[in-house]
């Protein structure tokens, strides 16, 4: 339960810096970018439940 959570908060954390970043390049918004987006979110995502499982072990 507790990777379901903080694997929750960090795709949202995940997601916000990305598109700052990405905001910062001047990157223009379509489906490319959010695509990119998801992407980064969801690997930060897995990983987080990875190392929780992995500490927790």
């Amino acid at each position: 339960m507790l990777s379901l959570v903080l694997s929750t908060v960090a795709f949202f954390i995940a997601s916000y810096f990305a598109k700052r970043y990405l905001d910062d390049m001047g990157m223009p918004k379509g489906a490319t970018r959010s695509l990119w987006i998801f992407c980064v979110a969801a690997a930060v995502s897995y990983l987080v439940a990875f190392i929780v499982d992995w500490i927790r072990t």
